[in-house]
């Protein structure tokens, strides 16, 4: 699975790519923690989710 987190921050885009959607919940949290705005996570399709549906949608289905 190929999944990129991004978030804006003042000095522009940051954006990792993870393999696994828990590690790119992970680094979405770390990155919105940090206080990073408008943070996502990309699919190989390009859809955007944030975190907290990208979590009840991949990670945690039904929680």
């Amino acid at each position: 699975m190929h999944l990129v987190v991004t978030a804006h921050t003042a000095d522009g885009h940051l954006s990792y790519q993870r393999t696994s959607p828990q590690a790119a919940l992970d680094k979405a949290d770390e990155l919105a923690a940090d206080g990073h705005e408008w943070v996502v996570i990309t699919d190989i399709t390009g859809r955007d989710y944030e975190p907290g549906e990208f979590d009840s949608l991949f990670v945690n289905p039904g929680s």
